[in-house]
Parts: C-alpha cells; structure tokens; sequence
C-alpha cells in the first residue's frame, strides 16, 4: 500500500482537483456515454477555487484531498444530511437518521488500488462518525468493475436501490 497522506481542500488546490475531476470524466464516460462527459479544461480549476471560497465554511460538508509523494492522486467530497421532519411518517428509516452522503470520490489512473479510495473513504466515514452520521450512502455505476467490488468488498457496503432512467424527447 502507497504511503497516503488526507487533508483537507485549501487555497491554491484548484488546478490538482481538476486533474482528479477531468479524469473521473473520461473514466465515466468511456463506461456510460450517454450519462458522462469529460468536462471542459477551460476555467476548471478557477470554478474549484471559487468553489472553495463559497462553500469552504460550510460545517455540513467535506472535500479531502489524498497526497501521494506530494502529488494530488484522488479526492472525496460528503455532505451531512440531517433528519428530515417528517421522518416518522416516512417508509424508508433512514430519513430519521443523519446520513452522510458521499458525493464523489475520484482517484486518478496512477494511483488506482493503492489503497488512495480506501484512505479517502475511512477519513469521510471519520469525519461523519465524528458529527454523529450514522450511515453512509452513494451511487455510483452499476456496469463500473472498479468502484462495485470497491464500495462491496473494500468498504463493506450493500447496494441497495437501483435508479432507473429514461431519455424523453420532446414531441414536434
């Protein structure tokens, strides 16, 4: 396992987390066209700095980023969900639950099962644990034969609901 070291976003980072993203990009669309893109270069890491400042004091949610020999080689960004109000009027139980939702988790090419997913994912787990999160939920692709054994077997999650979409053209 690679030496990693987790810390949290900060200024000046913009420019390595767009690498992360634009390969997360071309990753996800060579597995599902349709659904992903790679995005635009142009202005990308200037959108992640902007980003940062907006949202950098947020305490409901998180981005870390994982270093390896100095190098940005992955990130994760989690947003805490609170209970909702209604919770006890609803089917699914864990809307009476505060959940951490993993938004995105990216590891570039290089440093792919060297253990940079695992470090990411056990620090946002801390991270939720630490302000009482008591689960932790995500989507990711079905067809996608790295991130499915990873989240099962690596993480020790279940899948649990399958999202199904459907393209409508408009009538005319």
């Amino acid at each position: 396992m690679t030496d990693v070291l987790i810390r949290e976003i900060r200024t000046g980072d913009g420019a390595a987390v767009a690498i992360v993203w634009r390969e997360m990009g071309e990753y996800f669309a060579a597995l599902n066209p349709h659904m992903f893109r790679v995005p635009s270069e142009e202005g990308l890491a200037d959108w992640f700095e902007e980003g940062h400042v907006e949202f950098g004091d947020r305490q409901d949610m998180l981005i870390l980023l994982a270093e390896v020999d100095g190098v940005v080689a992955g990130a994760v960004s989690a947003t805490l969900l609170e209970p909702i109000e209604t919770a006890e009027r609803q089917v699914q139980s864990d809307f009476s639950r505060r959940r951490l939702h993993i938004d995105s988790l990216g590891v570039v090419a290089a440093h792919r099962r060297d253990g940079v997913g695992t470090a990411l994912m056990q620090a946002a787990e801390e991270w939720g644990r630490e302000r009482g999160a008591e689960v932790v939920l995500l989507e990711t692709e079905l067809n996608n034969p790295l991130s499915m054994p990873f989240y099962k077997e690596r993480m020790g999650m279940s899948p649990e609901f399958v999202t199904f979409r459907k393209e409508i053209v408009p009538q005319g």
